[in-house]
C-alpha cells in the first residue's frame, strides 16, 4: 500500500499533462465549431507540444504505466484526429463539398485511429526506437492545421475564400489521412545524438529555429512540416528501401547456399553409400573366388 502511494504522485504528472492536451484539443474543435479557426489551430499547436512532452516528463520522473499509454493514446485521438477532422470540415470541405467533406473528415478520423492502435502494437519494437511506421499523428495532423494557419495570417482569417483552394485542401487531407496508414518510416530522432561533436552547433541551431518561430511561426512551421515529409521520403527512397533490398539479396544468397550445401550432403552421403555397398560385394565376391 506505502509503495502504491508512493508510485501514484509520478504516475499523476504525465497524465495531467496528456489531459491538458486533450484539453486543448476539445478547445480546438468548440472554437472550430464557433468559426474562430485562429484559436482552433494555435490551440492543436499547444496540444502538440504537450504531447511531445508527456512521454519525456513520464520517463524523467519514472511514472511511465500501460495506463499512461493508453491514456496518451485516446488524448491523441481526441486532439490529432477529431480535432482537425471537425476544424478541416468546417473550415471549408462542408462548404463547398457538403457530405463528400464530412466523408472525408471520417476518413482522416479512422486512419489516425488506425494509426494509434498500430503504434501501440508496436511499442517496444526495436525499429520503433528510430522510426515510426506511417506518418505521426500529431505531424500528419499539421497539414490541415498549419493549411489553415498560413491563410489565416497572409490571406484572410474566415474560410477558405473558393472553390479550387477548398479542392486542394480536400486533397491535402485526404493523403495525411493515408501518409497516416502508409508503410513509409518518419524519424522519431530518439536515436540521434545532437551533442555528439559539442553542445554549441546543436544550440546554435536550436536559437536559429527558435527565432524563425518568433518572426514568422506559420511560415516557419509549414516549412519544417513539409521539410520533415519531404526528409522521410527521400530517407525511403534512397536510404531505406535499397539498404533492405540488399539485405533480402543477401538473405537469399545466404538460404541458397545452405540448400546446396544439404543438397551436396545428400549427395556426399549417397555415394558413400554406393561406394560401402560396391565394397562389400566386391569382397563378398572375392571370399566366393576364393
Amino acid at each position: 500500500m506505502t509503495e502504491e502511494k508512493r508510485i501514484r504522485p509520478t504516475v499523476f504528472i504525465p497524465n495531467a499533462v496528456t489531459t491538458a492536451s486533450m484539453l486543448f484539443g476539445f478547445y480546438s474543435i468548440q472554437q472550430s465549431f464557433e468559426g474562430n479557426f485562429i484559436h482552433a489551430t494555435w490551440a492543436l499547436l499547444i496540444a502538440a507540444i504537450l504531447d511531445s512532452l508527456d512521454g519525456r516528463i513520464a520517463r524523467l520522473v519514472k511514472g511511465t504505466s500501460e495506463f499512461g499509454e493508453e491514456y496518451d493514446s485516446l488524448a491523441d485521438l481526441i486532439s490529432f484526429g477529431l480535432a482537425p477532422a471537425i476544424l478541416a470540415v468546417r473550415w471549408g470541405m462542408a462548404k463547398y463539398f457538403g457530405d463528400l467533406g464530412w466523408a472525408i473528415g471520417f476518413v482522416y478520423l479512422a486512419a489516425a485511429a488506425i494509426r494509434l492502435a498500430r503504434f501501440n502494437v508496436l511499442i517496444g519494437d526495436e525499429q520503433s526506437k528510430s522510426y515510426f511506421k506511417g506518418m505521426p499523428s500529431p505531424c500528419a495532423a499539421g497539414i490541415p492545421v498549419v493549411t489553415v494557419m498560413v491563410y489565416n495570417k497572409y490571406v484572410s482569417p474566415e474560410q477558405a475564400g473558393n472553390y479550387y483552394l477548398a479542392l486542394i485542401y480536400l486533397i491535402a487531407v485526404a493523403l495525411a489521412g493515408v501518409l497516416m496508414l502508409s508503410p513509409i518510416r518518419f524519424r522519431t530522432f530518439k536515436d540521434i545524438k545532437f551533442t555528439k561533436y559539442g553542445v554549441r552547433w546543436p544550440l546554435f541551431g536550436f536559437v536559429i529555429i527558435l527565432t524563425c518561430l518568433f518572426v514568422r511561426p506559420q511560415a516557419t512551421l509549414f516549412g519544417g512540416l513539409f521539410a520533415y515529409l519531404g526528409w522521410a521520403f527521400l530517407e525511403e527512397v534512397l536510404m531505406l528501401r535499397p539498404k533492405e533490398k540488399e539485405l533480402r539479396a543477401k538473405r537469399r544468397e545466404t538460404r541458397r547456399k545452405r540448400r546446396e550445401a544439404r543438397r551436396a550432403g545428400r549427395q556426399a552421403e549417397k555415394e558413400a553409400r554406393m561406394k560401402l555397398i560396391a565394397g562389400n560385394k566386391d569382397q563378398k565376391e572375392d571370399r566366393q573366388n576364393g
